[in-house]
């Protein structure tokens, strides 16, 4: 895929992404073009983003989803 197609793409990706999305994005573009940005901050915001969504109660409890991936695999 060349330089247009993937213009083109992430143009069709953004148009369509929620805002959750919109902010991870943002925050990559952001701290690449700083010379200061580094992978610790892209990911301490990331965890941020995280730990806001766990607050805000869009997270389930890691038993309740090691429950359901036991269930698929090994019956209930």
């Amino acid at each position: 895929m060349g330089l247009p197609e993937l213009k083109n793409k992430i143009q069709q990706q953004v148009e369509s992404a929620d805002e959750k999305i919109l902010k991870i994005v943002s925050s990559v573009f952001d701290n690449y073009y700083n010379d200061e940005g580094t992978t610790d901050v892209i990911i301490n915001e990331l965890l941020e983003i995280s730990e806001n969504d766990y607050k805000e109660g869009l997270t389930e409890p890691y038993t309740t989803i090691l429950k359901e991936s036991k269930a698929i695999y090994f019956g209930k």
